[in-house]
Parts: structure tokens; sequence; C-alpha cells
């Protein structure tokens, strides 16, 4: 049973969901409506909320204010006929006034009764409690402890936010903003908002709030009852158009995610069949396009690693010969030449160990030239120039061939590079392995919609023609590599004339 839940999770789990999203949207405009409904019960509800900001920014203002008219630098010292607050505004008890972002707070001349409603008021005082400024002498004269009219008494720094509390005769909406010397001398920001302590002084703000009207929150409940029920209808018709809407989109991305997971598995031949243009066909699109990158990139890694493994076996394969065939034939050279030289004048057996002495060179010529054949080139790093510069600079040195080379720059495709670069290899190989030459020389150079690779040689040449029966394996595949680049390759040989090979390869358009 719990696997049978278990799938059906999986079947309807993205399917469940995006119903509910359908859902939550129909319930989302029912409530916007009820909103709009409550419009005019609205402003009543926030308006102990926008008394507070106007309370807390007329509280900053008085504390810029109190700093600007300070006689002192190290203290806040107010003048004799400073005056706090707005003189000829006349609020009462239990009143209230906005005065552009923040409240009018009046000069109260007289003292109203201990019960009557809470009042508009401001006060300056020291860090102490110590009233130095006052909006109501009469009731909170200069000199008198603050702590006695705020609602927290000396916890006053919570209501540096400003926020609302309940006094003796009402509920106030109170703010308490710090007066700093030091940051509006230094202009470094507004006096009386910065947090400090303890500040050079400090300004208390209160308004009273003015109770919600009844009617306004009684009338709410037909409205409430209406929007309750007409969510509970809605409901149903949410879930019924998200399960038909979302049907054909929940199939596609499973599809999707299946295929996904054969990708995880290895498996890159999998494609999706792209739907409507829509985002999920969009996103099909895109999966088909990545996994045609990534299979493309996958097949590319195995052709350089397959590159790789053949450079590297080339490289064991000349170390090989280098390390064991390379000195055996050395070793061969020097035992002819000492058996010749302990042999008499008139031995018959000179002429042999001589003729032994010349065949071991021989071969130690073909096995270096072999050598230098199968050795890495530098293509990929410094390009072809300097590649076949190098290879005609390791011949002439440690073969003691003379090799001749003029190249011309040419821009080729990376393919038609090596390509010309493995034929000047076999072209100087067979040069000295078969042709046995003294002279050589190599030439590259534009030849019309073509660039041209040249080899040629003064060695013993041979007949074209009686050897195309059996060509060499070197030539063949240097035929069969020409060809695939759309190129031509050209051998021209007689005996004791020479050889030229003459290979064009496409170049790169400009």
């Amino acid at each position: 049973m719990r696997q049978g839940r278990r799938r059906w999770r999986e079947r309807f789990g993205l399917q469940g969901k995006m119903a509910a999203s359908y859902v939550l949207v129909t319930a989302a405009a029912v409530i916007l409506v009820e909103g709009v409904a409550f419009g005019f019960i609205l402003p009543n509800l926030l308006a102990g909320q926008d008394l507070i900001s106007r309370v807390q920014q007329t509280a900053g203002d008085l504390a810029q204010q109190v700093a600007l008219v300070s006689t002192a630098t190290d203290h806040v010292a107010l003048p004799a006929n400073y005056v706090l607050g707005q003189p000829g505004v006349a609020l009462g008890p239990g009143q209230e006034q906005p005065s552009g972002n923040g409240v009018a707070v009046p000069q109260v001349p007289t003292s109203y009764p201990a019960g009557a409603p809470a009042m508009t008021l401001a006060l300056a005082f020291t860090s102490d409690g110590t009233i130095i400024a006052s909006t109501y002498p009469a009731r909170y004269p200069v000199g008198s402890s603050a702590y006695a009219v705020i609602p927290t008494g000396a916890g006053y720094e919570s209501g540096g936010r400003g926020q609302i509390s309940p006094v003796a005769n009402g509920r106030v909406a109170w703010c308490v903003q710090s007066v700093l010397l030091d940051e509006f001398r230094s202009g470094s920001g507004k006096p009386g908002t910065e947090k400090r302590f303890p500040p050079d002084a400090l300004v208390y703000v209160q308004a009273p709030v003015q109770p919600a009207t009844i009617a306004s929150v009684a009338g709410a409940g037909p409205l409430l009852q209406s929007g309750l029920i007409l969510l509970l209808l809605t409901l149903p018709i949410g879930v019924v158009f998200g399960v038909l809407t979302t049907r054909g989109i929940v199939q596609r991305l499973r599809r999707l995610g299946l295929t996904t997971t054969t990708f995880a598995g290895g498996d890159f031949s999998h494609r999706v069949d792209p739907g409507a243009s829509d985002e999920v066909g969009q996103l099909e699109r895109d999966f088909n396009t990545m996994a045609e990158r990534l299979q493309s990139s996958v097949d590319h890694e195995r052709a350089l690693a397959e590159k790789s493994a053949r450079l590297a076996e080339r490289s064991r394969i000349s170390r090989e010969l280098h390390d064991s065939i390379s000195q055996d034939l050395f070793s061969l050279s020097l035992l002819a030449g000492g058996l010749e030289k302990a042999l008499p004048d008139d031995s018959p057996l000179r002429r042999e160990v001589r003729a032994l002495g010349e065949t071991v060179q021989s071969a130690d010529r073909e096995m270096r030239a072999l050598l230098l054949e199968l050795r890495p080139t530098t293509l990929d790093e410094k390009g072809l120039i300097p590649a076949l510069e190098e290879l005609v600079s390791t011949y002439a040195t440690r073969l003691r061939i003379k090799v001749d080379a003029e190249l011309e720059p040419v821009t080729m495709a990376p393919a038609a590079e090596l390509a010309a670069l493995r034929v000047a290899q076999e072209g100087l190989a067979n040069a000295v392995k078969h042709a046995q030459a003294t002279s050589i020389r190599l030439a590259l150079h534009r030849n019309g919609a073509g660039a041209q690779i040249r080899v040629s040689d003064d060695g013993r040449g041979f007949e074209p023609d009686a050897d195309s029966a059996s060509p060499g394996l070197g030539l063949r595949l240097m035929r069969e590599r020409v060809a695939e680049l759309g190129g031509t390759l050209v051998i021209s040989s007689r005996p004791a004339e020479g050889t030229v090979i003459e290979a064009t390869l496409p170049v790169s358009p400009s």
C-alpha cells in the first residue's frame, strides 16, 4: 500500500501542485475583490500605523531643530526664548492634526484636568530624563522628569521606531529620537536620526490615537460571510480547471525528466520531440540543443583521447627503438670497426668486415630517420612553419643531411596543416632511408587557390609506374590523407635522378 501511495504521489504530485496553484490564484482573486470591498474600512484600520510614521517624522524633525539651535557644542543648551512646538495651533485633549508628513504639535498654555484624554505634545530632555523644553509646561515643566509621561518610563529606547502604547487616559502613538551634535557638526548625517548612547539629548513626541468607528468594523461582517461563501464555491472549480489544463504539460515534463535520467546514465542518443511553441516547448528545444552539444563534446574528447594515446604509443616505440636497437647497432658498428683494424691488411675477411660495417651504418641511418618520423611534433603548440623549421633543423643536425627550406606562411585549416606536416615528414624520411640522398629541399608556398608542399632530393630515385602495384605504406597513407581533404599528390622520380613529391592542399578563406 505504501508503494502504491508513493507511485500515486509521483504521478500526481506535479499535477496536483500546478492545480493547487490555480486554486491559489482563484482564492487570491476572491481575496482581492474582498479587499476592494473593504476599501472604506481599511483607512480606519491602518490609521494607527500612519500615525506612528507621522509621529516618528515629527520627532526626527524636532531633534534636528534642537541640534540646530543649541548654543553649546559639547552639550545641548537651548536659548532662553526657544519655543518647542508650533505656537498658534489650537488642539485640545484627545485631538490630533496632520502637518505635512508629521503631526502638528501645539503649545498648550493651560492645564487640563488630570482625567482629560491624552494630549499631542513634545518634550526635549537630557539622557538622565530631565526636561529642557516642553510644549505642555503647565503639566510637564522644565526641570521635571520626562519618564513620568513616556509610556515605558526610563525604557524609552523601545520607542526609537515608534509604537502605540496604552496610557492612563487613552492610547498614544509615541517616538523618541536622539539629538547628536557631533553628527550635525561633521555633516556626516542628520542630527537626531542616529543611535548613540549616551546621546546629547532626546526628543519625545506623542499623539492620541483616534478610536476606529464601530459601524465600519461591524459592517464588515456580511462582507466577510459573502466572501467566504464565494471562496468555497470557487475552490472545486479551480481544482477541476487546474487538473484539465495541466495534464498535457505534466506529461511533457515527465517525458523530459525521463530523457534527462537516461542522459545521467551516460546514454546521449535520446532526444525529445518538441511540442507547442510555449515555455515547455522552448525547454524541450533547448534540451535537444544541449544534447547535441554534449554529444559533440563527448565525441571530441574521445578523439582527443585516442590521439593522445597514439602519440603516447609513438613516443614509447621511439624510446624503445632508441634505447635498444639503436644502441645495438652502435655496438655492432664499433665491433666491425675494431675487427677491421685487427685483421691483417692481406686478410680476405677485411672486405666482408668492411661491408658489415657499412651495412650497420646504413641500418643506423635508417633507424635514426625512423625515430625522427615517430617523434612528436610541435604543430599544435607553435604552428606549421615552426614545426617544419624544427623538422629541417633536426635532420640537418642529427643526420648530417643538407636540407634547404623555403617556407612561405600560408593560412590553412588545422587538418590541412597536419597533412602538410605529415607529407614533409614522410618525404624526408623516404629520402634518407630509401633514396640515400645527400641533399634535400623542402618548400611551402601558395599555388593558385591552394597551398603546395614540395619535397625534392638528389637520391637514387625509382620508377613510380613499376612500384604502383605495391606502393609503400607511407606513400599510400600520404595519398589517402591528401585525398580526404580534396587535395592532390604527385610523385615524380626516375632512377639516379632523384624524387619530387608535391602535395596541393586547400587553404582557409581569407
